[in-house]
């Protein structure tokens, strides 16, 4: 199809009279089959189409459109269309890399940590990310969540009232009616011991207009003095603030939902430590904290979006002193074989000189080090990674700061 054609399909997508409503959206959703008429593939993007191993392939219009038609570097195209790298499975990939299912005690609920559970609200999405971990779930799940499936998983949650935490995933929970979600939020209001309820979403990125009034009264009914609730999202790219977004996560917050966001670190589409600055800064004037910054998990098809981990870091590394610390995500790796989150940091910490008792720090801000006392009553001075004399000595002399004066002193005999 010619780049003309291509971008008189795409105005007349836009023009459609109901292109606002998030019903339309969501019914005319474009598949596989139709991407040629908004997009010029590539001859590595069909083969993806045509054989990818990872999951359904499909977007919302408004998400569509988001992506350039004719960049096949497009970060949203990216996000949307398969290339050939999904056809591959590498031997270190796994359909359920954080073994979910070995610890989900009825179908449709993961119970990883001891105080929270992981709900599996349905298994639609407005959008078929390419680096989305659960395919087995919104792809190929023979699980149904209807009414009696959620109502196993209530009555194992009020059976275990250790459980304080529900995290409401899917699929995305805001694809389903607003009916259901006052349904299941009520459920979860009565469960006394459950106070907090976290709803997992990409909707205000690939569906804004599903934020409806009406669907954020029913969410401000149930964010009540019995239940707390907040919303999770991910944006992963600069593009994907746009008006629509920000209109969307005002009425969340409105409805009293504080926001937080969940990136996934992809190549190609947002490992420039610049990119991640410029979405974060943007995330922030729509008054959305930093939350996560995902390492990609290793699921298959995969190999085009993983990136080294060293990657991460050096990310974080660059944010720190650029921006306010409510910018700045914690890099989490969530370990293969279900072992839970746990955070990467660069090594700021250098370690602890014991003669002096100096602790020493490198600045995020400008690289200079830093240095500190450890109170002479310490009982803790065996937890820390000891810097030999050597070091200690070129870390003082390489330092400009002042604290390393009291450490040049002549020690007392």
């Amino acid at each position: 199809m010619s780049e003309t054609e291509i971008w008189k399909n795409r105005e007349a997508l836009q023009e459609q009279a109901d292109f606002s409503s998030h019903l339309f959206q969501l019914q005319n959703r474009i598949t596989s089959k139709d991407f040629s008429k908004y997009f010029q593939l590539t001859e590595s993007e069909i083969i993806g189409i045509e054989k990818t191993i990872r999951l359904n392939v499909g977007t919302t219009p408004y998400y569509l459109l988001l992506a350039d038609p004719l960049d096949d570097h497009c970060p949203i195209r990216r996000m949307i269309i398969p290339n050939e790298k999904e056809t591959f499975l590498s031997p270190e990939e796994s359909i359920d890399p954080l073994n979910e299912e070995r610890l989900s005690p009825v179908p449709g609920l993961t119970h990883m940590y001891p105080d929270r559970v992981l709900l599996f609200s349905n298994h639609e999405c407005s959008v078929y990310c390419r680096h989305c971990m659960r395919g087995r779930k919104v792809s190929f799940s023979k699980e149904r969540m209807d009414g009696d499936a959620l109502e196993k998983c209530f009555s194992y949650i009020r059976n275990h009232p250790e459980i304080s935490d529900v995290v409401i995933s899917g699929g995305d929970p805001l694809n389903l009616s607003d009916n259901k979600i006052d349904w299941i939020l009520s459920n979860l209001e009565e469960i006394e011991h459950v106070k907090i309820c976290r709803l997992g979403t990409r909707n205000p990125v690939t569906n804004p207009m599903r934020i409806t009034d009406k669907l954020c009264e029913v969410i401000l009914k149930h964010n009540s003095d019995r239940l707390s609730i907040f919303c999770n999202t991910q944006f992963n790219h600069p593009k994907e603030c746009t008006t629509e977004a920000k209109e969307a996560i005002f009425k969340l917050l409105r409805a009293g939902v504080s926001l937080g966001n969940q990136a996934v670190l992809l190549k190609g589409i947002n490992d420039k430590p610049e990119t991640m600055l410029d979405l974060h800064r943007k995330l922030l004037e729509m008054r959305v904290r930093a939350y996560y910054l995902y390492d990609p998990e290793l699921i298959p098809g995969s190999r085009g979006f993983r990136t080294s981990l060293s990657k991460g870091l050096e990310i974080i590394e660059f944010m720190r002193g650029k921006i306010a610390g409510m910018g700045i995500p914690q890099f989490v790796n969530d370990l293969p074989g279900g072992g839970g989150k746990i955070t990467l940091s660069p090594n700021w910490y250098l370690g602890y000189h014991k003669s002096s008792r100096a602790h020493v720090f490198r600045s995020a801000l400008t690289g200079d080090f830093h240095f500190s006392y450890e109170p002479m009553d310490s009982e803790s001075t065996s937890l820390y990674q000891e810097i030999s004399e050597q070091d200690f000595q070129s870390y003082l002399s390489s330092s400009s700061n002042p604290s390393k004066d009291p450490f040049l002193l002549p020690k007392k005999i």
